[in-house]
This record gives C-alpha cells, sequence and structure tokens, in this order.
C-alpha cells in the first residue's frame, strides 16, 4: 500500500479554506439521504425574452396563439446550482420559453430526505429530478413515478485517486483504501471491481463523507466523488488527481432524469408544454453557458461562478448522444442498468423499462422538430 500523503498545517489551512468557499454539490438528488437547505427562488422575470439559439425561435403559428396558462411547480432535487435539468428550468423562466407555454411555474428547491419524492407523490409539485437508479427503486416498489427526459447519458458518480499514486484503473485498487459514502458500498464499485477480477474483500472499504479533505489528508487512497463537483474543488486546490469513471469500464450508469407522478403523466398538454420549454432551453444553454451561469446565481447566491461553469460543462458533455437528442434514451440503457441494480441487490427484482420511463411526449416534440 502506498504512503499516506502527510500535508503541512499551511496547506491543510488553505485547502480548509477552499473547501468552506466552494460549495459541496451533489448530482440532482443523487443522495437519497443528505439534508441541505434551499435557497428562496427569486421572482420570475417577465417573459419577453427573444430567445435565439437551436430550437429558440417559435413558428408564426405558435407566435399567433396563447396557450391557456397554467401553475405548476418544479422543484430540483437538490439545492440550487448549475446540475443542467436545474438551469433548464431556471433558464426557460428567465429565456420567457414558460411564458411563450402559458406556464406559470414555482421554482423549488428540495431541502433534503427525499422532500422532492414525497411531494411530488403527494400531487404538490408536477416535476422533479431524480437518478435514473432511483426512478428505477421507485418503479420496481411500485411508486407511480416516471422519467420523462434522461439528461445523463452516464452517471454522475465516479472516483479518484492521487496522480502519483499508480492507482490510474480500478485494477490498481487491490490492496488500497476505497472509500464510499452513504453508508452503503454503490453497485457500479462492485461492477466496477468485477471487471477487473476483484471483489470487495481484494481493497480496504472506508465509509466517507461528503467531504474531500478526508482524500487531500490522505485518509483514503481512493475517493468517490461526484463527477461534475469534487474533482474541480480538489484540483483548486492544488491537488493532481486522476479521474476514474465507471462508465469507461464497461459498467452500465445513467444519470440523472426530470421525473414526474403518474396522474401529471396523464396531463399529455402540461408534459408537452413543459418539456418543449426546458428542451429549448437546453439547446439555448449549450451556446449561453455564459449567460446561463448568470441565471443560476440569481438562485445560487453567494456560488463560485468557475465551479458552477465546471458543473454545466460537465453535465452538457454527459448528455450528448450519437443521435444529437438530448433527454432521449434507448431501452436496451436502461435494460442494462435495471440488470446491474438487480444483481447487486439494490432492487429486489426486475422491472420493466416503460414502467420507468415514458419519453413518447419528448420523442413526438423531436419528430415534430421542435427544437430545430
Amino acid at each position: 500500500m502506498s504512503a499516506r500523503l502527510r500535508v503541512p498545517r499551511a496547506l491543510s489551512l488553505v485547502v480548509l479554506a477552499i473547501v468552506a468557499m466552494s460549495t459541496l454539490v451533489l448530482a440532482a438528488c443523487s443522495s437519497e439521504d443528505d439534508a441541505t437547505s434551499a435557497p428562496t427562488t427569486p421572482t420570475s422575470e417577465a417573459a419577453t425574452a427573444s430567445a435565439t439559439g437551436a430550437g429558440a425561435s417559435a413558428s408564426a403559428t405558435e407566435a399567433t396563439s396563447t396557450p391557456e396558462p397554467r401553475d405548476i411547480t418544479f422543484m430540483a432535487g437538490f439545492r440550487a446550482q448549475a446540475n443542467l435539468p436545474f438551469v433548464a428550468v431556471y433558464v426557460a423562466d428567465a429565456e420567457g420559453f414558460f411564458a411563450e407555454e402559458g406556464l406559470n411555474v414555482d421554482i423549488r428547491h428540495s431541502s433534503g430526505q427525499d422532500e422532492h419524492l414525497k411531494l411530488l407523490l403527494d400531487g404538490e409539485i408536477q416535476f422533479t429530478t431524480g437518478t435514473a437508479a432511483q426512478v428505477a427503486r421507485r418503479a420496481q416498489e411500485g411508486i407511480p413515478m416516471r422519467a420523462i427526459a434522461l439528461f445523463g447519458q452516464r452517471g454522475d458518480q465516479g472516483y479518484v485517486s492521487m496522480a502519483d499514486s499508480g492507482i490510474a484503473t480500478p485494477a490498481d485498487f487491490a490492496g488500497h483504501s476505497v472509500g464510499f459514502k452513504a453508508g452503503v458500498v454503490p453497485a457500479e464499485l462492485i461492477a466496477m471491481l468485477a471487471g477487473a477480477s476483484l471483489t470487495p474483500d481484494d481493497v480496504n472499504l472506508v465509509g466517507v463523507g461528503f467531504d474531500p479533505r478526508v482524500f487531500m489528508e490522505g485518509g483514503v487512497d481512493v475517493y468517490p466523488v461526484f463527477l461534475n463537483n469534487e474533482p474541480d474543488t480538489i484540483r483548486s486546490a492544488g491537488f493532481d488527481i486522476n479521474v476514474i469513471d465507471p462508465a469507461d469500464f464497461g459498467v452500465p450508469t445513467l444519470g440523472v432524469t426530470y421525473l414526474t407522478n403518474d396522474e401529471t403523466l396523464a396531463d399529455t398538454d402540461l408534459v408537452e408544454r413543459f418539456l418543449r420549454a426546458t428542451m429549448r432551453a437546453t439547446y439555448w444553454i449549450e451556446n449561453h453557458r455564459d449567460e446561463a451561469i448568470e441565471i443560476t446565481l440569481r438562485y445560487a447566491e453567494g456560488a463560485d461562478p468557475a465551479h458552477q461553469r465546471y458543473l454545466l460543462d460537465t453535465d452538457i458533455a454527459a448528455a450528448q448522444r450519437a443521435d444529437g437528442r438530448i433527454g432521449m434514451s434507448d431501452p436496451a440503457q436502461w435494460s442494462a442498468l435495471i440488470d446491474l441494480l438487480v444483481q447487486y441487490d439494490v432492487i429486489e427484482g426486475p422491472v420493466e423499462v416503460d414502467r420507468v420511463i415514458d419519453q413518447s411526449v419528448l420523442q413526438r416534440l423531436y419528430e415534430e422538430g421542435a427544437f430545430e
């Protein structure tokens, strides 16, 4: 085993300051047990923006008809930050895309403990975010909620090691201390080890929290991260690291979704309006990233703009598909994820893909050229 990294007291204080200034963020609702306070949502802006970018121009027919106004609530699965599904809602509101759909959207943020999922089931909110694995687990339990769009074409969780540690692939984990969060060894870690002909017994598993100082101070050799968050924080503290993404080693992972309850799903008109506005915003964001961060900071007051940009850029990269249709997915992707979750006892048994995701509305919007 490699020697522990010893950090001088002065450097430790610098690291402490950096970590304190850089809010530790999770991928949207990826931690189901974390509780954080949500900031107050700023007042919606006047919906008069002239949209530009891919999918931003409305047709003449759309411009001459005003949809029936409807009030809805969107609750992000975590505190305000630049996760792409969150930013799409912020931008859809600020740039007037929701208003063009006749939607008055109350934008809220979960305070933790699965508040967003509970309120979704109670019908108090209509749309929220959740990881693909979360949705699959709820579906297997018979809970009436489904994803309607998949942003993360790969999962948001990975691992880091020091650049000079000799740990660059899962095969190198053998004999080293490997951290895991939230009290449960994740399926993707076990699958990654199995792909390298290793088992959990071949490593020293260590439960860690969400503060990367335990890694920077040498507490573990391999540290679990949200790929859009801690790598930037650790590098900003002056450390060179290797980033190890399970998806790069054949592990089927998926990221964050928009999801709704079955009652709202049956309201096709509402789902269509929400998706048309947010996906138009998503394509706008790709070409207006600086402006998107400025809009995000109206919600995430005091957040570091550079770190938020890293988060957004990482999410945009993870959302890309060969067919160019952000938000879409293939049944095979979901089947592979479900099989993984069953194999490693995350869910008790298989579940049909159509109980996990219904992307019929989004698919129709793409076929109609709604975002061209």
